[in-house]
């Protein structure tokens, strides 16, 4: 006890130590182990044990374990059950059977005071089980809580295990639970390598990335035969080599702690009647083989091989970025958190086969939820390899051609052509309107202005037999065609596309007289999502993203497209891969989607360095940027579609990682390993709505703060595709990403942070400066680039009438990137002032190595002013502090925004993830009279289709928030629209899409009469969100409240020349203000160059 009170505070323990109960001492070479057990108000702590190498002679050489103080805060010891009940609990918890504890019968006592029980209920033998009450830790916490040890088997059996499950002692939580018995992996029948890392291989194909020939050659690799392989689970969550196993060895069905995977093969989404998990073939075995040959859908045994597939990926692409930090605190899904933070209960919902019998084909797609709600991956069947041609007579051409997804995937048919002509729109010959009548005849259709669906339904409604579609832009190869929800009816004619020259070719001969043209296209067995490891990689990059990242808005959706992309990038590459090389995606599943899949995979050009393979950059994601013409390339949608737009940042995350991995170093998993964790790092540092600039620099900062001999490479590897350091990204609100300003330099860049001031002579000691006062400005200076900045020189300057600078400008020899320094100047307001001023500074400096010689940065000061608290019953949220509360999940959603010094306003984002945040009134007290609200507003919130996604109410309560009622049962607020029931406010009227005057903001009066006269209320602002995109969001100002009692908002008032005080009769002018020494209760934070929050937002004039 003597070692351990004099070790105390190296254990930062200063208060009293726990209870000490000597457990046994072990002899040992070179002396003894005594062996501790701690205790707290007389329950000992689990795995509280301290061991104490101790010489012969009393010293002591080491000491090992966790000491805890008597004032380690812990969860009071409320237990619910008796040792019965919580051996009850786990065994269910083990065995997923309730079992009845009156069955369990004490078999001996044990010292400690507890008792060894066995028993036999529910079909299963408990042959031995004890349970102690102990403290858990949880975090920094100690929680109580029951640890039952049981071993069970099921009856007849003698295939017994040994379970330790911890249970809350309230009986709500499984705190952790593992098997104890060594040796309960299991096999699963997938495409991996047979190696200790059991890799996923890319799916059924031989690996063929890097593409061997490293341009189009129409080859296509053969199919190889699935491994079993044998994995318990492959994190190492302790550092102690042992796994969290993927499935408790009682298991017998996809459904394990990570993962529950099955088919979900109709309506509705989730498992339902007819859908299954995949189960064991033998004891801990899913041994079947997916049969490339056969359908998807031709057995049981085919779909439970496909399923057992899309387990085994998901499962092993947790492991992987476990061990790179994306654990239960950072916010993965996980059954059972093992007591280490976060929310459980959140495995993710693997869906196989994804509504296959509803006709859902070639897509899958990710919902992500926020910590504590399961996601959900659906995975569908894609179309098989299509074989098509389309040969033109007289000429005898056979001109590539592409498919469509709807209507027939086989034909063989020939016949004339005629041109479409339907007399109407923008281009007769677009086949968007009804078409004279075309018996027989294949129709020559362009592309543009509506639906391929709907120009082939007017073809076959003009008794049509075939559509040839011509591209309206240039590309190397003709589009495929996808289908339109809005347009229901069955499509029953032939469809094919070519080329915009193709088509132009066609026309010349048509205008020569009569042509035909034979449609061929046959389609191989359908394909399973499931079985192609680099897709659901892809899918997994989206859940990483948006649960350790917030954002929803476009940039954001084509971000996370790219996270996909690259999370699949970093499962396919592998030791020995010429870098250099072209690597396609998702080869086995687009097999139907361009002539060479092998080569283009699922994006319009493989990932590749080589810029003569792939020479996309950050302009490349703005509309109207001409695409790269210097290699094959299948252009197809706006260059600021999502999925385009994705494959920019995924690019540029390729480029930095091959370039840390030709640095070398290191083995190539170990270099993989460590970008792994550099992504978690700066995704979790990414602020919402981050833009590529922002989560480039998130990256960057973390890469810094671990190497920065890699950090110059990475960002090096950014530059090279155009995100360099003075690069800039489009406006957070842009649908078309125009606006981005390439770079290809690596180089400073200056930030300026928010000032702070200090009085240097003052009257009222405010942290205003105010008429007669002097104040000093400091200014944090930091080198946002990737490059030291030098020969730095920084100038406050200002227009503002009656506001001089006094102080000198201020110099700073050389700033390393990240590095922050402290300007400061010294600024004087002229006495007489009567009104409040609006600061307007302008801070320049120049420097050495930076994006630009000279940056001026504006920063807005308030001057003049007093907050008066209480005393209005109007809240224009000028004040520098509000009196509303932001409340909710998502309280970053909510930020007190200004456009100028003296305008204040709040705004909620229009958050990409599901969300449901408050901005929350002080109490009001209403009058006997009438009550009347005003305020101004502009919105702009997720509606697309029809479909209101997001978006906000108005809610009051009068019984202290324990219930809310929306403000359109007293008076109506003009909501727009009922929002879909997926939003986290469900379905019901709200605030939606855009306010009639937007930009501009509208004014709007709740007239509530006396309905709420004399209560005691609160108001608030709410919004909600889905799990899909976002939108910029609500702004709100002015709230005016007529017939309150009292005034409970603050004002912003011109300062009223009084000091609080006795004049100084010293002053020089006779004046009434006090110099001398800067007092700690004189520094506040103002208003700086970021404004209260990050991203300042723009309002409309009033």
């Amino acid at each position: 006890r003597l070692h351990v009170q004099r070790l105390a505070p190296a254990w930062g323990v200063h208060g009293g130590l726990p209870e000490l109960a000597a457990i046994a001492e072990v002899p040992v070479p070179g002396g003894r182990v005594a062996r501790l057990r701690q205790s707290l108000d007389g329950l000992p702590i689990d795995r509280g044990e301290l061991r104490l190498l101790v010489q012969p002679d009393g010293g002591l050489l080491a000491a090992s374990g966790v000491l805890y103080g008597v004032d380690t805060p812990r969860v009071a010891a409320r237990f619910t059950d008796d040792d019965t009940g919580a051996i009850a609990r786990a065994v269910a918890h083990t065995r997923g059977s309730r079992i009845d504890q009156g069955a369990l019968v004490a078999k001996w006592n044990r010292d400690d005071g507890t008792r060894v029980v066995g028993g036999t209920a529910s079909g299963f033998d408990v042959e031995l089980a004890r349970a102690q009450q102990v403290w858990y830790p949880v975090d920094r916490l100690l929680v109580a809580a029951w640890v039952v040890e049981a071993y069970t088997s099921p009856i007849g059996s003698t295939d017994s295990e040994l379970h330790r499950t911890v249970l809350s002692a309230d009986g709500t939580r499984v705190l952790e639970h593992r098997s104890l018995t060594a040796d309960v992996a299991f096999k699963y029948r997938v495409w991996a390598e047979p190696t200790a890392e059991a890799h996923p291989l890319d799916g059924p194909t031989a690996d063929s990335t890097p593409h061997p020939a490293g341009t189009p050659n129409g080859t296509y690799p053969g199919y190889t035969a699935p491994s079993l392989v044998t994995v318990d689970g492959l994190n190492d969550p302790n550092g102690t080599g042992v796994p969290d196993p993927w499935l408790a060895s009682t298991r017998t069905e996809t459904q394990g702690n990570n993962v529950e995977a099955y088919a979900d093969l109709n309506a509705p989404s989730g498992l339902s009647f007819g859908d299954f998990r995949a189960t064991t073939t033998a004891a801990r075995e899913f041994d079947r083989v997916y049969d490339t040959s056969a359908a998807p859908l031709s057995s049981q045994a085919q779909q439970m091989a496909a399923i057992t597939s899309l387990f085994y990926s998901i499962n092993w692409l947790h492991d992987f970025w476990y061990d790179a930090g994306f654990t239960e605190a950072a916010g993965n899904g996980q059954d059972s958190n093992y007591g280490r933070g976060g929310d459980d209960r959140d495995a993710i919902l693997a869906e196989a086969q994804d509504n296959a019998l509803g006709g859902s084909r070639n897509n899958a797609n990710m919902s992500t939820p926020s910590d504590g709600l399961p996601p959900r991956m659906q995975v569908f069947l894609w179309s098989g390899k299509t074989n098509v041609t389309l040969t033109v007579h007289p000429a005898g051409r056979t001109p590539p051609a592409g498919t469509a997804s709807f209507g027939p995937s086989s034909f063989d048919l020939s016949a004339a052509v005629m041109l479409a002509d339907d007399g109407a729109g923008p281009n007769p010959s677009d086949g968007c309107t009804a078409l004279p009548d075309a018996t027989g005849k294949i129709v020559l259709v362009d592309r543009g202005n509506c639906t391929f669906k709907v120009k082939a339904l007017n073809i076959q409604n003009a008794n049509g037999v075939g559509m040839v579609l011509a591209n309206h832009m240039a590309s190397s190869a003709p589009p495929g065609m996808g289908g339109d929800p809005n347009t229901p009816t069955d499509i029953t004619i032939a469809s094919l596309s070519v080329t915009m020259d193709e088509g132009s070719a066609l026309k010349t001969e048509l205008a020569g007289g009569p042509i035909t043209v034979r449609m061929f296209r046959q389609t191989g067995v359908e394909l399973d999502g499931g079985v192609d490891a680099t897709l659901v990689a892809h899918e997994f990059g989206h859940y990483l993203h948006h649960r350790l990242a917030l954002c929803g808005n476009k940039m954001c959706s084509a971000i996370s497209e790219g996270w996909g992309d690259f999370v699949a990038l970093m499962l396919l590459a592998r030791a020995g891969d010429n870098l250099d090389g072209a690597f396609p995606f998702s080869v086995y599943t687009t097999q139907s989607f361009s002539a060479d899949p092998a080569y283009y995979g699922i994006r319009r050009a493989p990932y590749s360095v080589n810029p003569a393979i792939n020479a996309l950059s950050f302009r490349h994601m703005a509309d109207g940027e001409p695409l790269p013409t210097t290699h094959p390339f299948l252009a197809f949608g706006q260059n600021s579609e999502v999925h385009n737009g994705g494959e920019i940042w995924a690019s540029a995350m390729w480029e930095a990682y091959v370039a840390l991995q030709k640095a070398g170093g290191a083995t190539f998993e170990e270099i993989r390993d460590r970008m792994a964790k550099y992504i978690v790092g700066g995704l979790l540092m990414m602020p919402v709505e981050a833009s590529p600039t922002e989560a480039r620099d998130a990256i960057l900062a973390v890469v810094q703060a671990s190497s920065p001999a890699d950090h110059d490479i990475i960002a090096a590897g950014f530059a090279r595709r155009g995100f360099g350091s003075c690069a800039i990204s489009p406006a957070p609100e842009s649908q078309d990403f125009v606006g981005i300003v390439e770079s290809t330099v690596v180089a400073g860049r200056v930030l300026a942070g928010a000032e702070t001031t200090e009085a240097t002579q003052t009257c009222d000691d405010d942290a205003v400066l105010d008429a007669g006062e002097t104040m000093r400005i400091t200014v944090p200076i930091s080198n946002r680039g990737h490059l030291a900045l030098t020969n730095l020189t920084a100038t406050l300057t200002s227009t503002t009438e009656g506001v001089t600078v006094t102080s000198a400008p201020s110099t700073i020899a050389s700033l390393a990137p990240y590095a922050t320094a402290q300007i400061t100047a010294d600024i004087a307001l002229v006495a007489g002032g009567e009104v409040p001023v609006a600061g307007d500074f302008a801070l320049t400096i120049t420097a050495d190595g930076g994006c630009t010689e000279s940056t001026t940065l504006p920063i807005a000061l308030r001057l003049n002013v007093d907050d008066v608290a209480e005393s209005s019953a109007t809240d224009t949220f000028d004040t520098a502090a509000s009196v509303w509360t932001p409340a909710g999940d998502a309280l970053p959603a909510w930020s007190h925004v200004r456009d100028s010094a003296l305008d204040g306003a709040w705004h909620a984002a229009d958050l990409g993830t599901r969300s449901d945040t408050s901005l929350v009134s002080p109490v009001l007290t209403v009058g006997e009279g009438p009550l009347s609200i005003a305020f101004q507003h502009r919105h702009d919130f997720e509606l697309a289709g029809g479909v209101a996604f997001d978006g906000a109410v108005i809610e009051y309560t009068t019984d202290s928030g324990t219930t809310w009622q929306d403000i359109s049962t007293l008076a109506s607020p003009g909501y727009s629209a009922t929002l879909d029931p997926n939003n986290a406010l469900g379905a019901r009227m709200a605030y939606t899409g855009k306010n009639p005057s937007h930009p501009l903001v509208d004014t709007v009066t709740l007239d509530l009469g006396t309905q709420l006269a004399g209560a005691q209320m609160q108001l608030r602002f709410r919004v909600g969100t889905d799990g899909g995109a976002g939108a910029p969001g609500w702004d709100l100002d002015d709230v005016v409240l007529t017939g309150i009692v009292g005034t409970p908002f603050p004002a912003q008032v011109a300062d009223d020349g009084s000091c609080g005080g006795d004049p100084d009769p010293d002053a020089a002018d006779g004046g009434c203000c006090d110099a001398g020494p800067i007092g700690a209760g004189n520094l506040a934070a103002a208003l700086g160059v970021l404004g209260l929050v990050l991203r300042r937002r723009r309002r409309g004039a009033r």
